[in-house]
């Protein structure tokens, strides 16, 4: 098993488990502000979506054994819903003043996006932020434990 987890621990690219963590997070909270638009719904169900998008990219891209890399995949995962709520929120926001969606987010400030996030957040949203936070955290790395299962098993079939 030691022989093993360090041959894992040095396979190991949190970098390059982070940029694709975080890409796989703006593309996720692209499709949810899409699919808000397009639906003229929140669907909360999208931060499962965006959970696992995040945290399947950052353990293929990053072969994590640590727990770095779940603490990134829900930290990442948390980033793509807030911001695939934003930028839904924001283009209903914009339609109702009557004004360019993205001339309305470079108008925005720091309150002014509080208060919209305020008025739109329903106590649902905490179910499935907190979903995909746990989704983030455990599918992002592996185990090491299951690194023996998967030893034991590949020693198994090579007999």
């Amino acid at each position: 098993m030691d022989r093993e987890f360090q041959r894992a621990l040095d396979e190991e690219n949190i970098v390059f488990g982070t940029l694709a963590g975080l890409i796989a997070s703006l593309i996720g909270a692209g499709l949810w502000a899409t699919i808000t638009v397009l639906t003229q719904y929140q669907i909360g169900y999208m931060a499962i979506g965006v959970g696992l998008l995040v945290a399947f990219s950052i353990r293929k891209a990053g072969h994590g054994v640590t727990a770095k890399f779940g603490v990134i995949g829900a930290l990442l995962a948390l980033f793509g819903c807030i911001l695939g709520n934003i930028l839904g929120f924001t283009y209903f926001e914009a339609q109702g003043m009557e004004q360019e969606w993205l001339a309305f987010l470079q108008s925005l400030d720091l309150k002014t996006l509080m208060e919209i996030m305020e008025f739109h957040f329903h106590s649902m949203d905490l179910l499935f932020y907190a979903i995909a936070l746990y989704e983030g955290f455990q599918l992002s790395w592996t185990r090491p434990g299951s690194l023996e299962d998967a030893s034991e098993t590949q020693n198994s079939e090579a007999k």
